[in-house]
Order: structure tokens, then sequence, then C-alpha cells
């Protein structure tokens, strides 16, 4: 089966970002976090234990598809509150992720609420977490924002 692969590395992208429409703010979001170039394919939320973080994103070909897990949140409603956070768990077997976006939520809220996600993603797996990692962002909209966690794998 040559469609199989397993990454080695990930890039980790927290970021935010304004347009004038729901596409241009999420397109905005993808330029801003170093992925504009690629096409992005939404996978679920496993990888391999010991996986690799990046702290830059990686020089992907232009045009590329780049199997990533990610979520997002817009907004078109002038000072609302878009958060979005990811949070990876390692384990000895393989690395959980969960990723998860709010309007109206405090970034410190939706960190809280992600670390909860994936604490359950272990116990329905009978896995221990060895630590947590979050990352996160929130944004204040001004006309129609976007908020965008994206883990990007090589």
């Amino acid at each position: 089966m040559g469609i199989i692969s397993v990454p080695k590395k990930v890039y980790i992208a927290t970021v935010s970002a304004e347009g004038d429409t729901p596409l241009n703010a999420f397109d905005n979001c993808l330029v801003k976090a170093g992925l504009g170039n690629v096409s992005l394919i939404k996978v679920t939320s496993v990888l391999p234990p010991k996986i690799k973080i990046l702290e830059k994103p990686p020089k992907y070909p232009p045009g590329s598809n780049v199997p990533s897990i990610y979520a997002y949140t817009i907004s078109s409603e002038p000072g609302s509150i878009i958060s979005a956070a990811v949070a990876l768990a390692p384990t000895e077997n393989l690395t959980l992720v969960a990723e998860h976006t709010a309007i109206g939520k405090e970034e410190k809220q939706v960190q809280e609420e992600v670390i909860e996600i994936v604490k359950e993603m272990a116990r329905s797996r009978n896995l221990k977490i060895e630590n947590i990692i979050v990352k996160s962002v929130a944004h204040k909209v001004e006309k129609v924002g976007c908020a965008l966690v994206v883990v990007a794998q090589m």
C-alpha cells in the first residue's frame, strides 16, 4: 500500500488574521503560518510516538498536498473574541492530538477545554500521557477574523 505514510516531524502553527471575506481571513492565516503555498489535507488526530516538533515551517514544494490536523473558526462580528487551541499528548505508543476552537471564549478557557479533550482521548485508549504540549491563539475581530491551529506533517 503506497498511500500509507508515517510522519517523522510536525510543524505546529497557531495564528490569527483578518480578511475582507471568511475565505480571505482563512487564507491570510495560512500565509501567516508559512503554509500559504500548499494544500492542507485534513487528517484525524493521531501521530506516531516520539514525533519531532519543528520550530519553523518546512520548505514544502509549492502546491504540495500536506496531511494536517487543523481547526479554525471565523467570525464577522466586530469586537468578538475567537480562539483556537491544539494539544499534543505523547504516550508510549503514539501521540494524541486534540484541536478545538470557540467564538466568545477567552484563550485560557479554550486551552483548558482542549487539555480535557486530549485527556479523554487517552482514557478511551487506556494510554498514559507523558506530558501535554498546548499552543493557542485568540483574536479580537475587526472585520472578518480567523483563528487557526494546524499541525502539518512531514
